[in-house]
C-alpha cells in the first residue's frame, strides 16, 4: 500500500500508532513504578566506578551547590553527622591548610589561639599563688 492509497483516516490510525508516549499519559502510582524500575535497573547495570563516579559527581553538587542558609546548614549537619568525633579536627586542619597558603590565621584560629593565651595566663596566676 503506497502513501496515495492512505485515506485521511488511515493516516491518522498510522501516526497515532506512532504516538510516543509521554510521562502525563501515567497516573502519579503507574510514573512512580516506572521511576522505580528505572533506578533499580539503572543501577544495576552500573560497574563500582561508574556507580563511584555518579556518587562523586552527585554528593559534590548535593554539597557544594548549596544556596543561602538553610541549604548551607542542611548541608554542614550532613557532613557533621558524617564525620561524627573527627569533625572539628577535620575543620582544624582545613584551617591551617588555607591559612597557611593565605598567610594569615583565620577567625576561628584566632578564637583558638585567644583561649590559648588566656588559658596560659591563668595557669601563670596560680603559678604566682605558688610562691
Amino acid at each position: 500500500m503506497h502513501s496515495k492509497d492512505l485515506s485521511y483516516e488511515d493516516i491518522n490510525l498510522v501516526n497515532m500508532a506512532k504516538r510516543q508516549i509521554n510521562y502525563s499519559d501515567l497516573s502519579p502510582k503507574e510514573l512512580e513504578l516506572l521511576k522505580d524500575i528505572y533506578i533499580d535497573r539503572k543501577v544495576n547495570s552500573m560497574n563500582i566506578e561508574d556507580l563511584k563516579n555518579f556518587a562523586m559527581e552527585n554528593i559534590s553538587l548535593q554539597i557544594k551547590s548549596t544556596i543561602g542558609n538553610d541549604e548551607e546548614l542542611e548541608a554542614w549537619q550532613e557532613m557533621e553527622e558524617f564525620f561524627k568525633d573527627e569533625f572539628e579536627n577535620i575543620i582544624e586542619k582545613v584551617q591551617i591548610k588555607i591559612s597557611s597558603k593565605n598567610g594569615k590565621p583565620t577567625e576561628l584560629n584566632n578564637e583558638k589561639i585567644k583561649i590559648k593565651v588566656e588559658e596560659k595566663k591563668e595557669v601563670i596566676k596560680l603559678d604566682m599563688w605558688e610562691d
